[in-house]
C-alpha cells in the first residue's frame, strides 16, 4: 500500500494537490456522534487539499478536456472529482475506497458527510483555529473557524477525502499536531474577525505570509458569483481575456 500511496501523491502534486495522512479514529476522537465515520480506528484516510496551483494544473486542463460537458454543480468541484475518480480506476483501482467530498451533504440530514476542518487539523494539514482558542471576544458572538496552512496560509482547499477499510495504520501511531502559525491570541482573534466578517476581501488569507497565493484568474473566479462564473468559463475556453 506504501507504494500506491506515493505514487497517489506524486500524481497529486502534479495536480497541485497535497496529501496527508489520518487514522479515522483520530478524527472520530474529535467530532459528534452526527459525523462520526463508520470506520476502524486505525483505518487509513487520506486528505486532498488544493494548493494554489491546483488552478492552473487541474481545474483549467479540466475545462479544455471537457469544453461542452453540461455540469449540475461548480465545475471546479467536477474537476476534483473526476481527479479522485481517475485515481481510484488507475492506481487505486483494486482498493476498496470510500470517497468524501467538501461539498457533500448527508441527503436525510442536510449535514456534511464530513468536516473537513476538522480532519485538517487531525492529519497535521492546518490548524484550524476556532472561538475556543481565543479569550476576549465577544461571548454573544459566534465566530466560525478558519484553518491556516504553514506554507500557504489561508491560499488553500481541502477538497476530498478518501478511506481505506482495509488498510491499517500502526496502532501505536499518534497524530502529528499542526503547526500552529497563529499562536498569539490577538493575531487568532484578528484571525477570526477577519474571516467572519470580512472573508471577502482575502485578508484573512494572509494573517501569515504565504508561500503562494492564487493567481489573479483564479481569485476573479472565486471572487464572482456561481451564477455568473459560465462566463468566465467561456471566455477562458474562446481565447478570451477573463
Amino acid at each position: 500500500m506504501d507504494a500506491k500511496l506515493n505514487e497517489v501523491r506524486d500524481q497529486a502534486e502534479s495536480r497541485g494537490f497535497v496529501t496527508y495522512t489520518f487514522k479515522v479514529g483520530w478524527y472520530n476522537d474529535a467530532v459528534g456522534n452526527a459525523f462520526k465515520l463508520p470506520f476502524e480506528y486505525d483505518a487509513l484516510g487520506v486528505l486532498l487539499l488544493s494548493s494554489p496551483d491546483m488552478f492552473e494544473l487541474n481545474f483549467l486542463p479540466y475545462l479544455k478536456n471537457n469544453p461542452t460537458q453540461e455540469v449540475h454543480r461548480d465545475p471546479l468541484d467536477c474537476s476534483v472529482a473526476d481527479f479522485v475518480s481517475h485515481l481510484k480506476e488507475s492506481i487505486l483501482k483494486n482498493e476498496a475506497v470510500e470517497t468524501y467530498f467538501d461539498y457533500e451533504k448527508d441527503p436525510q440530514t442536510r449535514r456534511p458527510r464530513i468536516l473537513m476542518q476538522t480532519v485538517g487539523h487531525v492529519s497535521g494539514a492546518a490548524f484550524y483555529y476556532q472561538q475556543m482558542h481565543v479569550t476576549d471576544s465577544e461571548p454573544s458572538k459566534k465566530l466560525y473557524g478558519v484553518s491556516i496552512h504553514p506554507d500557504y496560509g489561508g491560499w488553500f482547499a481541502f477538497r476530498s477525502v478518501m478511506v481505506f477499510p482495509h488498510h491499517f495504520l500502526p496502532r501505536d501511531l499518534s497524530p502529528k499536531p499542526p503547526v500552529d502559525v497563529v499562536p498569539g491570541n490577538e493575531d487568532r482573534l484578528k484571525l477570526l474577525l477577519l474571516f467572519n466578517d470580512h472573508w471577502k476581501d482575502n485578508r484573512f488569507r494572509d494573517i501569515i505570509q504565504p508561500q503562494k497565493r492564487y493567481s489573479e484568474l483564479q481569485q476573479k473566479y472565486f471572487n464572482t458569483l456561481p451564477a455568473d462564473r459560465k462566463i468566465l468559463v467561456n471566455n477562458y475556453l474562446s481565447g478570451l481575456p477573463p
